[in-house]
């Protein structure tokens, strides 16, 4: 994600991540690619708290570990995918740093033109999801059909896709079944490529979720260049997820969407005159 005030996104300057965290000493710096990064040791936590509340308890810690580390990966490559894509498009010097509440990358200044603005903040979910894509063709390629292994990336996360027709069925679904039953993957490599697809996928649809300041919201305001339908858009969709997440008892995802809806109403008093 990347985070601005609202003059400064329509002007096309980022500002410092309201997440920011000083470094301490259990923060890692490194520069990658030319991009400075910092990991801050909330953000191990709070994955790792995740990765206990989703994962299933049966397999003691592993699974929130494997989630903990694979929630890392996916933080990394999308901020490195809006930091490239800002570089590529001309944009200033990216810094990224992944925090308590997930990952932020700030630039001296963004690409030049609206367009390639849109791209830079598009270019964040667009990285995530190819790294569940290329997840996908490793675990096809494993079982002998990539394809396969591609489309069950992308829709094995979302519960009953892949029985909504009998060609999903048999072409995606009993291929994956066959390639368990027969030993080709342990039941901790499975466990690694599902995590890996439901987190690169989960991740990115919400993240273009209309919300402002996900990446989502900033792509609408970025587009209509108007701060009020941002802000009631991003009022309407958090009150609908508050509404999901209570009728499914989502404790977690109640507290996010309770979080998004007070960022979103804040934004829409400030810029309802």
């Amino acid at each position: 994600m990347i985070q601005f005030s609202v003059e400064q996104l329509l002007l096309g300057v980022h500002n410092l991540p309201m997440q920011s965290e000083r470094s301490s000493s259990w923060s890692i710096d490194f520069n990658f690619a030319g991009v400075p990064t910092t990991i801050h040791p909330s953000a191990w936590l709070v994955l790792l708290i995740l990765g206990g509340a989703f994962c299933s308890s049966s397999d003691g810690v592993l699974p929130a570990l494997i989630f903990t580390v694979l929630g890392m990966l996916c933080l990394l490559v999308h901020e490195y995918g809006h930091a490239f894509v800002c570089r590529w498009l001309g944009g200033g010097r990216s810094v990224v740093q992944i925090a308590s509440m997930g990952g932020v990358t700030s630039s001296e200044f963004p690409p030049p033109t609206r367009a390639g603005h849109i791209l830079m903040v598009l270019a964040g979910p667009g990285a995530s999801l190819l790294l569940g894509l290329l997840g996908g063709a490793v675990f096809g390629i494993l079982i002998g059909d990539a394809c396969a292994g591609i489309l069950f990336s992308l829709l094995s996360p979302i519960p009953g896709a892949l029985e909504a027709t009998p060609w999903l069925e048999l072409n995606v679904l009993q291929p994956v079944q066959e390639a368990v039953f027969t030993g080709v993957f342990s039941h901790y490599q499975i466990l690694f490529f599902l995590t890996l697809f439901e987190i690169c996928v989960w991740w990115t649809l919400i993240n273009l979720l209309p919300i402002f300041p996900l990446d989502g919201g900033q792509t609408l305001l970025l587009a209509t260049q108007n701060e009020k339908l941002t802000a009631y858009t991003g009022v309407t969709i958090c009150i609908l997820l508050v509404a999901v997440c209570l009728i499914h008892l989502l404790f977690f995802s109640l507290l996010l969407s309770v979080y998004f809806l007070y960022l979103n109403y804040q934004f829409l008093r400030t810029h309802r005159r």
